[in-house]
C-alpha cells in the first residue's frame, strides 16, 4: 500500500507522531514482560531516529499503516481504558515527552546525540526465510548491534539527565542484555519522535483538554489507512 499520509492534516499529523511515541511506550511494556515485541512494530518505531534530515513527514514515517499498534492504542488510553499495562504506557510517553523537553535544553547533548546517529543506517525487519537463514542471521546480528549502539548512546546522554524512565516488568527480560537494549533504543526513539510531536505544535496540556478529539483523531486515521488499502 501506498503511503497516503499527504492527505493528512497538520493535526492529524500530530496525532501521528504521537501514536509513534506511544508505540514505543507500547512496545517497552511488551518487551519488558514477554520479551517479545512484533519485528515490523519495533523497526518502524526505531527507524525514525535515523533520518536527521527530513525533507518531509513521508520522510519519518514512510509508512503509517505500521503505526496502527501507536494508534490502537492512543484510542484505548485516551477512552480512560484503566489497565495496568495502559496505565504503564501513559508513564513511559509521559516519561519520553519530558526527556525530550530536557534534551531540548541542551545543546551540547543533542549534538552528541546527533554525531553519534549519524553513521547508523535504517533497519530491515526478518523475514523468516527459511531458504536464506544465513542472510536472516547476519540482519539478526545487525540489530543486535545497532540495538546495542544505541543503548550506548542513550546511556551516554539521556541517562544522565537527572529525570529517568523507570521500567516495569519481570527481572530476567530486564537483566537479558539483547532486551534492555531494545527497550533503552525504544525509549531513545520515542523521544525523537516526542520531538517532531512538538515541532508540529504538540503540548502536553492537549493530552488533557482535546482527549476525545485525540482518540477521534486516532480512529479517523486508521480508518482512512483500512480505507487506502
Amino acid at each position: 500500500m501506498n503511503n497516503i499520509s499527504d492527505s493528512f492534516s497538520n493535526w492529524e499529523n500530530q496525532n501521528i507522531t504521537l501514536a509513534a511515541v506511544v508505540q514505543c511506550a507500547a512496545l517497552v511494556y511488551e518487551l519488558a514482560f514477554t520479551g517479545k515485541a512484533d519485528q515490523r512494530n519495533l523497526i518502524s518505531s526505531i527507524n525514525p531516529i535515523f533520518v536527521l534530515n527530513p525533507g518531509s513527514f513521508n520522510d519519518v514515517y514512510p509508512n503509517v499503516e505500521q503505526l496502527t499498534l501507536g494508534l490502537n492504542t492512543v484510542q484505548k488510553i485516551f477512552a480512560n481504558n484503566r489497565t495496568r499495562k495502559n496505565a504503564e504506557i501513559i508513564r513511559y510517553t509521559l516519561g519520553m515527552l519530558t526527556l525530550r523537553q530536557r534534551l531540548k535544553s541542551s545543546s551540547r547533548m543533542q549534538s552528541i546525540v546527533r554525531e553519534s546517529l549519524e553513521p547508523m543506517t535504517p533497519l530491515h525487519p526478518l523475514e523468516n526465510d527459511r531458504e536464506n537463514m544465513s542472510r536472516e542471521d547476519l540482519e539478526l546480528l545487525k540489530q543486535d548491534r545497532t540495538f546495542r549502539q544505541l543503548s550506548n548512546i542513550y546511556r551516554e546522554t539521556i541517562s544522565t539527565i537527572s529525570f529517568r524512565i523507570q521500567v516495569a516488568g519481570k527481572v530476567e527480560y530486564l537483566k537479558n542484555e539483547n532486551i534492555a537494549n531494545r527497550i533503552r533504543g525504544l525509549l531513545f526513539a520515542g523521544i525523537r519522535s516526542a520531538v517532531l510531536w512538538h515541532q508540529l505544535k504538540g503540548r502536553r496540556w492537549q493530552l488533557l483538554f482535546y482527549r476525545k478529539r485525540i482518540q477521534e483523531t486516532a480512529g479517523a486515521i486508521r480508518q482512512k489507512l483500512l480505507i487506502a488499502v
